[in-house]
């Protein structure tokens, strides 16, 4: 007799494809390897999605309807923070789908992602207004897309039960969902983005202008999609006279890995070799990392994505170097927090970093002092709040 076709076979496929886009990306999963997961036939899954782009599309949107209907089904606030740690408990990262992912897909996609995203944030709004009645909408707005940071940051593998880890994660957003922010003051005059060219109207040399807008098309797009001639044309060189000043877009990729490592790591030593006592450590460095991540937001993006692309040998390199990172957070807030163990401080800086990048990344207007006076009073919450 045959085997009855699986009711819910459409969402297994979502759900398998998801795992492995998340855990090998994109461009490094084919058909073939999610037919395989679940033993069909590559006709299977085409019955229930045209393309693998259009699997990619419907498996970030399981993700949003997961979180969307968590917070539409909590009645108040501490209820939607339970059920959001609930579902990022665990080794599995919320958000990396979302944004990693996501730069795969076409331009109506792409606007269908955003748009759900956005309502997302906008859906947690009104149960962070309706207990802190004093923010006004952008503040609502922006500690809602600080709190889905913190708790869907990058993965984290602990030995503490999943029960603990969601008692953690309802902590942290729980600091990060009530602090009081800093008045937004006066509006700044809106900057030009980084990496847009000097204001006085100079071209930099032509290696810089290409190791720029290579960052920004390996952030936007995702390295696999940018080709050298994308990269020539964004810098107004031909593709031959790229080759000029890199051997090819890996070269490229390497230095600009390298250039993102170099801010973190001098922002962290002026940080440390100014700081008083234990606490003001954990300031400056938080100062530090908010300052390289409004400045270069597009680095700190490939640094997070983009690492699994590097040749092997750079590519622990780099691992190493962040795993140094972490680790000097981590010691400078152990010692400012000493009643805290070892996965808890750990965990925290992760939730940090996470709420930091997300917060940044998905803020509508141009980084401005207002965002940066408030992502530090939400950041000292998180990580030194009780």
């Amino acid at each position: 007799m045959a085997s009855r076709r699986p009711p819910d076979r459409k969402a297994l496929i979502r759900s398998a494809a998801s795992d492995l886009f998340l855990r090998h990306g994109y461009h490094n999963v084919s058909v073939a390897e999610v037919t395989a997961a679940l033993d069909l036939t590559p006709a299977a899954l085409y019955h229930h999605y045209r393309t693998k782009r259009d699997l990619l599309l419907h498996a970030v949107l399981d993700g949003f309807d997961t979180v969307d209907a968590a917070i539409r089904e909590a009645g108040d606030l501490d209820t939607a923070l339970r059920s959001l740690a609930a579902l990022v408990a665990g080794p599995k990262s919320l958000l990396s789908v979302w944004e990693r992912e996501s730069r795969n897909l076409e331009g109506s996609q792409r606007l269908t992602v955003l748009e759900r995203r956005t309502g997302i944030v906008t859906g947690f709004v009104p149960l962070l207004r309706a207990e802190r009645t004093e923010l006004d909408a952008a503040g609502a707005e922006l500690v809602a897309r600080a709190v889905l940071g913190a708790l869907g940051g990058q993965s984290r593998r602990s030995s503490v039960s999943r029960r603990e880890d969601e008692r953690l994660m309802v902590r942290l957003a729980s600091a990060v969902a009530r602090c009081p922010l800093p008045a937004a003051g006066p509006s700044p005059r809106p900057d030009r983005r980084p990496g847009d060219g000097a204001a006085s109207g100079v071209r930099r040399p032509r290696r810089d202008r290409l190791l720029t807008e290579a960052i920004r098309l390996f952030d936007e797009r995702g390295y696999q999609s940018v080709t050298v001639a994308d990269i020539g044309e964004a810098a107004g060189i031909v593709a031959s006279g790229v080759y000029r000043h890199f051997a090819g877009k890996t070269d490229m990729l390497v230095a600009a890995m390298n250039r993102g490592g170099e801010h973190l790591r001098t922002g962290a030593d002026r940080a440390l070799a100014h700081a008083r006592d234990p606490r003001e450590a954990v300031e400056l460095l938080l100062g530090a990392h908010i300052d390289v991540t409004v400045k270069h937001r597009h680095l700190v993006g490939i640094l997070i994505h983009e690492s699994a692309q590097l040749p092997d040998r750079e590519r622990v390199t780099l691992r190493r170097y962040q795993a140094d990172y972490l680790d000097v957070w981590v010691q400078a807030l152990g010692a400012a927090r000493t009643d805290r163990d070892a996965v808890d401080l750990r965990t925290t800086v992760q939730s940090a970093h996470s709420m930091i990048h997300f917060a940044v990344r998905s803020e509508p207007a141009l980084p401005g002092p207002a965002l940066t006076e408030r992502l530090a009073a939400l950041g000292t919450a998180l990580l030194l709040g009780e």
